[in-house]
């Protein structure tokens, strides 16, 4: 191995092709540095230059501009070259990498290859920050060329290419797994007939796109589409196991062309336009275990039918017009749903709205009221996690499921003290955690269950009373961090409430073990 960097005093590389057991070679900021020569490489003999190297990395070189190939089979061990911000190259690449497997050409606006070259071994190929319209050459064809002798190549990744305006699929080796295109604001995808079934393709800030649909896109396991802010109509093509669809704030209309057994999680975030999710998901989306919606102001509602009966995680954030007809989301109805998590933006009146038996685990914020009845009508609940809501103190007394073995109370300013009776029942709880309930004082005797393993006490600036009597005896951890006023009574041996804490093996006053 070996790495020249910031030689600034040197304007030419030693031979360095002829020693033989160099396998990784890093070349970087030597500014004065203009051509890589045929010096490079040796004086001839009978072993081929740098007949070992198997890594070579051209990092910042700011005034290299041109590369002298030898053409007599140098590199035969090559397997990784990578070229990174070298603005004033622009000669050639050696003509026959027979074992190259990854190829990285970054930021080098410069670099152009006239035809071109052999990379049948090829596996992966980064290139980032090209102005040609085709990438690497002067003409799109001759990329769609280069592309179709990578035999052998998995996985592309394109950044911001800008001159890159057309991008035939039906070109590309059927060999690919994964397709990455970001920030090349001209590119326009061309329909072609592909039988290629990608493991992933991210597509991201491609401002020209206005459509996405199966005649566009090849099918993937994984699709990723962020920021395309032309986007209005996308289509879900057939196969599509996982979508995630981000900050395309023009996006109108997602719609399933046709019934799609495949679709098991669909994430739409930050989508300003988007007034409805696809109709008919209950039968077209028959799989569909996974949905989250988070900041999407005008979903008003689920689409008619409901949501698919495979459905076990929802998850709801800032989807403010949505949130308020919840009264006609029928959840009651999804047997599978096991986990919900809503995170209210709006002061709703009460609304009587049922859901399953089946769900165990419940995230509620910033909701105006919570029926203690629903809670209790959740007999499989064992996780539930609750902030910002005003009635927290009645809702507490009134009592909470008895399934309960995780409790987490957040941010709730009408909290003074923890109900005796409220949480003494719930006999299999096992973690609470308190965090950010600025008006919280003390935890009563008895307040906390016989069951309890881990306490978690966060950010109450005026709590300054543990029970006198001690910690439950299964207690094994206690976190307390910004108790301002409790923190000093916990001091390890001289703290007031030391005595009453001392059993538990794992104690962590902010952020310090004791």
């Amino acid at each position: 191995m070996l790495s020249l960097s910031h030689c600034n005093n040197c304007d030419s590389l030693p031979a360095l092709g002829q020693l033989p057991s160099l396998k990784s070679l890093t070349i970087e900021y030597m500014d004065r540095i203009t051509e890589v020569t045929e010096e490079f490489y040796g004086s001839p003999s009978s072993i081929k230059p740098f007949n070992s190297l198997e890594w070579l990395e051209f990092n910042w070189m700011n005034g290299w501009k041109q590369w002298h190939v030898l053409g007599s089979g140098e590199f035969p061990a090559l397997q990784i070259l990578s070229i990174n911000n070298c603005p004033k190259l622009m000669g050639k690449l050696p003509g026959n990498l027979c074992s190259l497997t990854g190829l990285t050409i970054s930021n080098c606006p410069e670099f152009i290859l006239e035809t071109p070259i052999q990379l049948s071994s090829l596996k992966w190929f980064k290139v980032f920050g090209s102005l040609k319209v085709g990438v690497l050459f002067d003409h799109a064809e001759l990329f769609a060329s280069q592309l179709q002798g990578m035999t052998q190549l998995e996985s592309l990744i394109i950044r911001s290419c800008h001159s890159l305006t057309s991008f035939h699929i039906s070109s590309l080796p059927k060999t690919l797994k994964k397709i990455e295109i970001s920030d090349c604001d001209q590119l326009k995808l061309e329909p072609s007939a592909s039988e290629m079934f990608l493991k992933s393709l991210v597509l991201t800030e491609c401002n020209s796109m206005n459509e996405i649909s199966p005649e566009l896109v090849p099918r993937a396991h994984y699709l990723s589409v962020n920021r395309c802010h032309s986007l209005t109509r996308l289509l879900i093509p057939t196969g599509t196991e996982d979508l995630h669809i981000s900050g395309c704030e023009n996006l109108e209309m997602l719609l399933v062309a046709s019934r799609t057994p495949t679709l098991r999680n669909l994430h739409i975030h930050s989508c300003k336009k988007l007034k409805s999710l696809p109709k008919h998901m209950q039968e077209l989306l028959p799989s569909l275990n996974y949905l989250n919606l988070y900041d999407c102001p005008e979903i008003k509602s689920f689409p008619e039918g409901g949501l698919p009966f495979s459905l076990e995680v929802l998850q709801i954030w800032n989807c403010e017009k949505l949130e308020n007809d919840r009264k006609e989301w029928h959840l009651q109805r999804l047997p599978c749903l096991r986990e919900l998590k809503i995170f209210h933006h709006s002061t709703d009146e009460e609304i009587d709205w049922e859901l399953p038996c089946s769900i165990k685990s419940l995230c509620i914020s910033n909701m105006k009221t919570l029926s203690s009845q629903l809670l209790k009508s959740l007999t499989s609940l064992e996780s539930l996690s609750i902030a910002n809501l005003p009635q927290i103190q009645s809702l507490i007394e009134e009592g909470l499921p008895l399934s309960l073995s995780s409790l987490k109370l957040r941010h709730h300013d009408e909290l003074h003290s923890l109900s005796t009776e409220g949480l003494q029942g719930l006999t299999s709880l096992r973690r609470l955690e308190i965090s950010s309930c600025v008006q919280l004082q003390s935890l009563p005797e008895s307040a906390l269950p016989s069951s309890l393993s881990k306490l978690t006490i966060h950010s109450c600036p005026k709590l300054q009373h543990l029970p006198e009597k001690g910690m439950p005896s299964a207690l094994s951890k206690l976190s307390i961090t910004h108790c301002p006023l409790l923190s000093p009574c916990l001091e390890f041996m001289k703290g007031e409430y030391w005595p009453n804490i001392a059993h538990i093996s794992t104690i962590e006053i902010n952020g310090e073990c004791l």
